[in-house]
């Protein structure tokens, strides 16, 4: 039996949401405030410190205890479209759901996650922080002597760390992107495994993932025009696109569990 394809997953998702959009749209609304609020608060222990290594320290510390919040968060997220998908009643406070029920499992994904995604991007932001000191530097100096900022040449320790910086970058965002599509499925597995570890779903998802990463990343890059429509409308269309783009995330992980179970 073929996998389901992008615009059949859609459509059975459109279906799915339409009856409890409302419900759909304030968890989505909730989930967002709160993301805000951990990435906020996460930025702002570095601006007591004009040390590199300290607001280098600040940045890898508050990134994993915000990613740890917005993960339990996002587990609870994903549970409410399960129920959902299960034809039990669904409700906002679901999205709160990881903070009382498997707690600990949540915690213990969360933070091997948020690990998997802050540490490669560790020596970007490193060297964008010499950048910005660099270029305060050189504005400052600019000032004192009243040249032409039009006209003064970039020092060479800018173009160094700028160089490095978007060096370092690209490769950690491809792997960024791969450890994301791998362990894409491990909150929903959690649900229906509460019995496993964090380090027992997180295998469970890449092998349940081996030959589909193209097939995600596919439905993913689906998600754009759906994404840049809600940003050209200043956040508010992603009311409704969200939970589109949540609904078509659980159709792919049902059809990916069910045809897995039937093929073996």
């Amino acid at each position: 039996m073929p996998y389901l394809t992008y615009s059949q997953l859609k459509q059975s998702a459109k279906m799915r949401i339409a009856p409890v959009m409302g419900r759909l749209m304030g968890a989505y609304a909730i989930y967002v405030g709160l993301s805000f609020v951990i990435s906020e608060a996460a930025a702002v222990p570095a601006l007591f410190t004009e040390s590199i290594a300290l607001q280098a320290f600040f940045y890898f510390l508050f990134s994993v205890l915000g990613a740890i919040l917005t993960g339990i968060a996002e587990a609870g997220t994903q549970y409410l479209y399960l129920k959902l998908y299960c034809g039990r009643p669904v409700a906002v406070g679901d999205i709160f759901y990881g903070f009382t029920n498997q707690t600990k499992t949540c915690i213990g994904l969360s933070f091997m996650k948020s690990l998997f995604y802050t540490v490669p991007l560790m020596p970007s932001y490193i060297f964008s922080l010499q950048f910005t000191q660099e270029m305060e530097k050189m504005n400052l100096a600019i000032l004192s002597s009243g040249m032409d900022l039009s006209t003064a040449a970039m020092p060479p320790e800018m173009i160094r760390s700028l160089t490095l910086m978007l060096f370092s970058f690209t490769p950690a965002l491809v792997l960024i992107t791969i450890l994301s599509l791998v362990y894409s499925q491990a909150y929903y597995l959690m649900w229906d495994f509460p019995s496993c570890t964090a380090p027992e779903l997180l295998r469970k998802s890449r092998l349940l993932m081996r030959g589909h990463k193209g097939r995600l990343f596919y439905i993913q890059i689906c998600f754009i025009p759906l994404i840049m429509l809600g940003v050209i409308t200043c956040g508010i269309g992603m009311l409704w696109i969200a939970p589109l783009i949540y609904a078509i995330e659980t159709e792919f992980y049902l059809d990916l569990v069910t045809k897995r179970s039937v093929r073996r």
